[in-house]
Parts: C-alpha cells; sequence; structure tokens
C-alpha cells in the first residue's frame, strides 16, 4: 500500500487494544477499510465479543475514514451513533468497511459495516460527527 495518513499519527491506545490493521483507503472518497483482532478477554458471558466493543470497531473505522478524507486535519467527534447487530462476533480476525457519507463545515455523515471472516455481515452503523480540526 503506498502512504497513508495514519503513517504520521501514533496509533491511538483503543486501536491497539481493538487490534486496528489498515488493510486499504481511498483518501478521494474517505472509504476505509480496517481489520480488527478481537481477542477473548473481549466477550461476554456466553463468549460472544461483547456489544461495546462491537460498537467501539465501528466507531474506530468511521473516524478513520473522516481523517483519511482530510488527509488527518480532522477527526470526528460523534453527536450520535446507531448501531444494528446482525449476528454474534466470535475472537478472531473480522474486517470493518467504512466511509464518509457527506461531509460539511460542521457536520459529518459516516457509515461502517463490520464483516466475519466467511463475509458476513455482523454489524452497522450510522453516525453524525462533527469535523474537528487537529491542533
Amino acid at each position: 500500500m503506498t502512504d497513508s495518513v495514519f503513517d504520521r499519527f501514533p496509533p491511538p491506545p483503543i486501536a491497539e487494544f481493538l487490534g486496528w490493521e489498515l488493510i486499504s483507503e481511498d483518501p478521494e472518497t474517505g472509504d476505509i477499510e480496517i481489520a480488527f483482532h478481537p481477542t477473548d478477554e473481549m466477550t461476554n458471558v456466553r463468549g460472544d465479543v461483547q456489544g461495546g466493543i462491537v460498537a467501539a470497531m465501528l466507531d474506530d473505522t468511521m473516524g478513520p475514514a473522516l481523517m483519511s478524507l482530510t488527509g488527518g486535519r480532522c477527526i470526528a467527534a460523534s453527536l450520535d451513533i446507531n448501531i444494528s447487530y446482525m449476528r454474534p462476533m466470535h475472537p478472531g480476525r473480522v474486517i470493518a468497511r467504512g466511509r464518509v457519507i457527506r461531509k460539511g463545515r460542521t457536520i459529518a455523515f459516516l457509515e461502517a459495516e463490520l464483516f466475519n471472516a466467511e463475509g458476513k455481515l455482523l454489524a452497522r452503523a450510522t453516525s453524525s460527527a462533527i469535523p474537528m480540526e487537529i491542533a
């Protein structure tokens, strides 16, 4: 892969915790693909990845999509996140695809989906966020 905006910034602790791995990005369109690596420590009593962790993965896909689109100038300050859980997630590699639907001066509309190794949709999210300039 070519140079990425993410090469200029150290990964935040949450990205390391989630096992964040950039697969691809398209800074022109705001599309991004990320792998996450949930572990057994992230599971609930049934052995499924806890819903809040799934939400964090979706959030940590949508925000970087905006960061990529803006060349690293903006991060997403979430106003709201709506999540639909389709299937349980289990520990192991999952793939997230996120995109910027529309970016204005004061609000950005974002979405992301998470897939298991078989390509089945696990969860999807939409978000409204404030594009915040990085100081």
